[in-house]
């Protein structure tokens, strides 16, 4: 009866990693193929204009949040916007630096995501064959 117990459980606990195997695997390879290749997986980037007031006055340096490692920014700087050519050059020029920021922290979360699911694959690896070994020895 024993035998038959231990025979369940581990082959209960070998279900069980083989699932997060295949779930976390899926993950990992997909965020290598974000990683590997980012104008293509990097579509959904939502755009914020700069603020303006009602006195014509511009921040031209948005508050983006802080990324790790990236430098702490001195506070924004308030300028005067004369003419509708410097407004829309000033916004091509936040949208770019807000797309190199998306691409960068996307990058770096998908790394992140990359490392921590090898991870789990490594020790439901490890799990499944330890249990797939005592299911072995019990049924024999």
């Amino acid at each position: 009866m024993n035998e038959k117990l231990l025979q369940i459980y581990a082959l209960s606990v070998s279900f069980v990693s083989l699932g997060c195997l295949s779930i976390f695997s899926g993950i990992f390879l997909y965020n290598a193929v974000e990683v590997s290749f980012p104008s293509t997986m990097n579509t959904q980037i939502m755009h914020y204009p700069p603020q303006f007031s009602n006195h014509g006055v511009m921040n031209i340096n948005p508050v983006i949040p802080i990324v790790a490692g990236q430098p702490l920014r001195p506070p924004p700087v308030q300028k005067s916007i004369a003419s509708d050519d410097e407004r829309n050059k000033l916004i091509q020029e936040n949208n770019k630096r807000n797309l190199e920021m998306a691409g960068k922290r996307m990058k770096t979360e998908s790394i992140m995501s990359m490392v921590r699911s090898f991870i789990i694959v490594l020790i439901a690896s490890v799990v499944f064959f330890f249990h797939w070994r005592m299911a072995k020895r019990a049924r024999a």
